[in-house]
């Protein structure tokens, strides 16, 4: 069925496929071709008119309707985040952006864009694409080094600190050990001082055990004479010496019963290190060595330059040798004097020595 609307063909043929602008127009219309770049069927006319915008002057007409209607089709083509109708299928390689037909207008529109479609039926055989894909690939085998670098670190963070435990309690058993050491030392000194002690007292009271028999003796004897003058007479002169040896004795082990007196005292130093000492110890952070660090310690030292040696001045000739006066002049081999800023020559001497 055949009829015009709007001075344009009507029709209904099958699979022919109608043009989208009439559409939109509610007027149906059949389409000339395809535009490629836009992937809508179109009408000469509305083509024609496509066409007049600046976006779309590169835009052309395709006659492989099926063919490019399948491709179309096939393609998985996403929606705009923005306009949400419209479909995203430009390419600014300026900025590097993506978009719709409304976005290359309102925000690209000085920018010379390119049509998506285009742009990938040859990515996979472009440098570019190659390139994104090695670096994909190196930057996956990167990802995977550093994975294998962290449970490393990870682990060696654990051993580290095993190991820092360690040595803190080594660190505090040795310190316990030389306490304990210096504790024994010590006391053994008391000990020595002790026993030796004990032992003069032991003799001491053993020979005073004795004497005290002895005196106990004499002194009976004397009791036992009391009512005996002659013979008590007799024995107080018979153990005189004795009385006196006793004393002697007495006066021995007086002398003798002594016991050394000591006591303890601190080590101040110790003490003071130990008191205003905050920690056992410290944490100390060793840097880890890096390539950079490597490749700087194998630099080469600087080699300190050769003395230069001095080169003898070329003898000048008379005239430069002699402008150390101020208000002096040199054109080539002429020279000229003139007084202080009058701008009267004095002197003016050319290459022959004429003065003028």
């Amino acid at each position: 069925m055949n009829m015009e609307v709007s001075g344009r063909k009507v029709f209904n043929d099958g699979n022919n496929f109608l043009c989208k602008p009439c559409e939109e127009s509610e007027v149906s219309t059949r389409a000339d071709g395809l535009c490629r770049e836009c992937g809508e069927h179109m009408c000469k006319p509305c083509f024609d008119t496509h066409k007049k915008y600046k976006l779309n002057r590169g835009h052309t007409l395709s006659n492989s309707d099926e063919t490019v209607a399948e491709t179309e089709k096939a393609e998985d083509l996403e929606k705009c985040e923005q306009h949400f109708s419209e479909l995203i299928k430009f390419y600014c390689p300026e900025h590097e952006k993506v978009g719709c037909g409304d976005c290359m207008i309102l925000e690209h529109k000085t920018c010379k864009v390119e049509y998506i479609r285009d742009k990938a039926r040859v990515l996979k055989s472009s440098q570019e694409f190659k390139t994104l894909v090695q670096g994909a690939e190196k930057y996956l085998c990167e990802a995977k080094d550093i994975s294998s670098s962290i449970k490393q670190n990870k682990k060696q963070a654990l051993d580290i600190n095993k190991k820092f435990h360690k040595n803190v309690n080594m660190f505090k058993e040795e310190l316990i050990s030389h306490v304990n050491k210096l504790s024994n030392a010590i006391l053994k000194q008391g000990e020595k001082i002790k026993v030796n002690d004990v032992k003069n007292m032991d003799v001491l009271e053993k020979e005073n055990e004795d004497l005290i028999i002895e005196i106990s003796r004499l002194t009976e004897v004397f009791e036992s004479q009391i009512d005996q003058p002659q013979k008590l007479f007799v024995s107080s002169v018979l153990q005189k010496p004795k009385l006196n040896q006793l004393r002697e004795q007495l006066d021995s082990i007086q002398d003798r019963n002594k016991i050394e007196s000591y006591e303890f005292q601190r080590n101040n130093n110790l003490e003071r290190s130990v008191k205003d000492s905050k920690q056992i110890g410290s944490v100390h952070r060793i840097k880890p060595r890096n390539e950079t660090d490597v490749k700087e310690e194998i630099k080469p030292k600087e080699r300190t330059p050769l003395p230069q040696v001095p080169v003898p001045r070329k003898p000048q000739p008379f005239l430069d040798r002699q402008l150390i006066c101020r208000n002096i002049a040199v054109d080539g081999e002429y020279l000229s004097y003139a007084d202080n800023g009058s701008g009267d020559v004095g002197l003016f001497v050319d290459k022959d020595w004429t003065i003028l």
